[in-house]
């Protein structure tokens, strides 16, 4: 199989340092109201252009603190202890075979080249490789289904 390589455009700034640091992020979900900064490379920074009309933006980002996988996995924090076992592609786990991150954040200001963000589940010097606006049309579906272990998300 072919190596795929990517560039980073920029990298984030948080107060977390640890990846166990990040059960805040899967108790809450999108109630997470954890304030960080992205900063994005100058080569790269006309490229935010545009983005301070939109509110939130996804993050796709490189876990690179993250040194194991599991195929199968526990998908929710471990105060909910009745979830079943599914494969990792069945959920959020940071435990994954590539290392790579998806989070919708709220956007809450850019200076210059940096974002910044509530919500974001990155630790620190997390490398950043991508960032998308939330579009409604595009990202959310009008009739969708999802498993009923993620139930506590909406309580």
């Amino acid at each position: 199989m072919n190596r795929i390589y990517f560039e980073p455009i920029g990298f984030v700034v948080s107060d977390l340092i640890s990846p166990k640091e990040l059960i805040f992020a899967c108790e809450k979900g999108l109630n997470t109201t954890k304030n960080s900064k992205i900063v994005i490379e100058e080569k790269y920074a006309e490229g935010i252009k545009g983005l301070e009309k939109f509110s939130h933006i996804f993050v796709i980002y490189f876990l690179d603190k993250v040194n194991k996988v599991e195929l199968t996995t526990h998908p929710g924090p471990p105060s909910k202890k009745d979830l079943p076992k599914v494969g990792v592609f069945a959920s959020r786990s940071q435990y994954r075979p590539n290392p790579i991150a998806l989070r919708l954040v709220k956007l809450v200001k850019i200076k210059k080249n940096v974002l910044y963000v509530e919500g974001l589940d990155a630790i620190n010097e997390s490398i950043v490789l991508d960032i998308k606006p939330y579009v409604k049309g595009f990202d959310r579906p009008d009739d969708f289904k999802i498993a009923d272990w993620y139930d506590w998300l909406d309580r």
